[in-house]
């Protein structure tokens, strides 16, 4: 039977459940094993805290598990959880019974420290305390195995140090991290100063017995690193950090890989692959439904002649559907651009499209034959309404007349009309302008509608941009889950955001490593995907709440305007 190393050397133990687990911690050079029913419960999905419930008779759990599985799949010493919880128990024979199944030494578990002081006191006085956890496993070490006390308490590690015992682990509560993982309550920092006392005080009564640690806060190799360096400890156990955290994301991440790897791609029907191939000059991307039926919408207006009403959602680019409706090669057209919003005046608009009498102001009208294929008009509900009015009369006739002549002049460039709302009647447009355009507007589909797409996306906007490309193997499976159920209220504009801060990310990771769920959180728009959170009304309070108040950010988090986003606050009576 091997011994638990003494020479002062740093101490890893691996607190486990399975003999899988065993054979990878002996490959990984842990120093010893611990068979606990927490590891076993883990072992089956639940968090480790059920240990202490009354699910399973714990000392047959972990006999059961550590005799057949973990002892027979290594050559590691494997110290038993035992507790002093049995009907009949004799310390004594306890302990030789540890030795006679092949076990290296024991540690208490289930622990009453777990329990609330008053619940701990009751137990004591049954004789079935923290006391007779340290009995028991005196009783261990003197049949010349090895002994290790997990303890929550400078009072509890006091008594362990009492009686000399091999090893007192200090347990700083359950592990953090991972799918099922404790919140973290307390820093490095905090921790290290409880840590800093408990262990001083063992070592001054007992200088041979060996200080470790185990969960908490401590959730990787770097947080222990930090530690170390505000306080000394002799080794450290690891539960939930090597066995459930490690296989949440490498079983998550290998099959994931497997599945992009051997994920059938959408076989494109003879019309599907046309759209792309005829989108691909103009810079689309993708092949998701909601794209495919907007390249056949595009397509079919590009080859007509009318002016066009572009539905887009803020943060899309729209560049690549003026290219398509403005030119036949994908090269950039010509255009007049009006940003109404931008413009000082919106009344400046009229003369920029219709031309003005006035000479200081002479120019020569957007809408005539010239150079330039497009006018394009940004937010064209801010025209004045009479402005509206005449464009429209000019796109229904094909005519126009600049102000003090009856000359008509032929309509002879496009007018593509761009909107941030979601349809032509929320267009916020004169009737008259909106009555023309029926049957002659698209909506760009927002980024939530073409998540097949993302990917695509991430990838030639890294390139294009960036001048590197980050793929589908840069992201972990937790990282992806994250990306695909954003609800992206930026749309491209975030994915731009995202991609440059993600490169210093990748700049500043060792070699192979992937871009985590931990570092993609802080970087998006808003709060996190609000799947489950209820009505319109809980939505909207929540997203005011998460932001502070601030209508503007909310509006941007939600994809909606600030003026919807008034309306609904005003409907469901959220003013504060």
């Amino acid at each position: 039977m091997r011994q638990i190393l003494t020479d002062g050397s740093f101490l890893i133990g691996a607190a486990i459940g399975s003999g899988s687990t065993a054979m990878a911690a002996q490959r990984g050079r842990a120093d010893f094993l611990i068979a606990l029913n927490a590891g076993r419960l883990r072992s089956m999905g639940v968090p480790s805290i059920a240990c202490m419930l009354p699910v399973f008779d714990a000392t047959t759990l972990t006999e059961k598990f550590a005799g057949e599985e973990v002892l027979p799949q290594t050559k590691l010493p494997v110290l038993l959880g035992v507790n002093v919880w049995e009907e009949r128990l004799d310390v004594t024979q306890k302990a030789m019974s540890i030795q006679r199944a092949g076990f290296a030494g024991a540690v208490n578990f289930p622990s009453c420290m777990h329990y609330s002081h008053a619940m701990q006191h009751i137990l004591a006085r049954a004789g079935r305390g923290i006391e007779q956890e340290v009995a028991q496993l005196k009783a261990v070490q003197d049949v010349g195995l090895t002994a290790m006390f997990y303890c929550a308490t400078r009072t509890q590690a006091r008594l362990a140090a009492d009686v000399g015992l091999d090893m007192v682990c200090l347990n700083l509560g359950w592990n953090v991290g991972g799918a099922q993982g404790h919140r973290q309550r307390e820093t490095i920092e905090e921790v290290a100063v409880a840590v800093l006392e408990i262990g001083r005080l063992i070592k001054r009564i007992s200088p041979k017995t060996r200080f470790l640690l185990e969960g908490g806060p401590i959730e990787t190799a770097d947080d222990l690193r930090r530690l170390l360096h505000l306080a000394p400890i002799d080794g450290y156990v690891g539960g939930s950090t090597f066995e459930r955290m490690p296989l949440e994301v490498s079983v998550a991440d290998q099959v994931d890989r497997f599945r992009h790897a051997g994920q059938r791609r959408d076989v494109l029907d003879d019309e599907g692959a046309r759209l792309v191939a005829w989108g691909r000059p103009y810079g689309f991307v993708g092949h998701a439904k909601a794209h495919l039926n907007f390249l056949s919408r595009l397509k079919a207006l590009s080859s007509a002649q009318g002016s066009v009403l572009l539905l887009a959602e803020p943060g899309l680019q729209t560049l690549s559907c003026l290219k398509a409706l403005g030119s036949a090669n994908g090269a950039v057209p010509s255009m007049v651009q009006i940003d109404v919003a931008g413009e000082d005046f919106p009344t400046r608009a009229r003369s920029i499209l219709f031309g003005s009498n006035d000479a200081s102001l002479k120019r020569r009208p957007a809408l005539e034959a010239g150079e330039g294929d497009l006018v394009v008009i940004f937010a064209p509900e801010r025209l004045p309404a009479g402005t509206q009015r005449r464009l429209a009369r000019a796109m229904r006739d094909g005519v126009f007349q600049t102000p003090g002549s009856r000359r008509p002049i032929p309509m002879a460039r496009r007018v593509v009309l761009v909107s941030t709302a979601s349809d032509p009647q929320a267009a916020g447009l004169d009737p008259s302008l909106t009555e023309v355009l029926r049957g002659w507007s698209i909506r760009v589909p927002p980024l939530r509608e073409r998540m097949d797409d993302l990917l695509l996306l991430i990838q030639q906007m890294s390139i294009e941009r960036f001048g590197e490309v980050i793929a589908r193997d840069h992201f972990s499976a937790d990282a992806m889950q994250v990306l695909t159920e954003h609800l992206w209220p930026g749309n491209e504009t975030e994915i731009h955001a995202l991609l440059g801060q993600l490169l210093d990310i990748l700049g500043a990771a060792p070699t192979g490593q992937r871009i985590r769920r931990s570092d993609i959180l802080p970087l998006l728009n808003g709060p996190e995907p609000m799947r489950d959170i209820g009505t319109e009304k809980d939505r909207i309070a929540d997203a005011l709440w998460r932001h502070g108040f601030n209508r503007g950010r909310t509006a941007q988090a939600l994809g909606m305007s600030r003026k919807t986003l008034y309306n609904k606050i005003q409907k469901y009576g959220l003013t504060r």
